[in-house]
């Protein structure tokens, strides 16, 4: 049994992190013993399949729904994934034109004869 200090530190997160995930119902809000709350093994466990769910790029309610779900939801699991693998997909193509935009202002900056900016033009329209 830790503190909620001691469960930051040990999982490498802010205290108003945990707060935060306890209001939202990421986690539980253990019980007070002694004016202290004290958190468990399955606090640890919940913390750190929250972090690493983010590392992987995945949304907060998207590690809700994972975090109800068994372990052999297979396709339920396969379907959250799916479905922010999309999200990914989408995101990179509107990258990718926004890239391909700012790389046609960029060229047009440096062969332009004008003196006035095209790039500064272009925005203004």
């Amino acid at each position: 049994m830790i503190t909620i200090g001691k469960l930051a530190k040990q999982c490498h997160v802010n205290v108003e992190t945990i707060r935060y995930y306890q209001r939202i119902g990421l986690m539980r809000i253990p019980e007070s013993h002694t004016s202290y709350r004290y958190y468990n093994e399955q606090d640890i466990e919940t913390l750190s399949f929250i972090q690493k769910a983010k590392d992987a790029g995945l949304q907060l309610s998207e590690v809700q729904e994972l975090l109800n779900l068994q372990l052999n939801d297979r396709e339920q699991v396969r379907h959250v994934i799916e479905q922010r693998l999309e999200k990914i997909d989408q995101r990179i193509h509107e990258l990718n034109a926004l890239k391909s935009r700012l790389s046609t202002w960029v060229d047009e900056c440096k062969t332009t004869s004008e003196n006035s900016c095209p790039i500064l033009k272009e925005l203004k329209q």
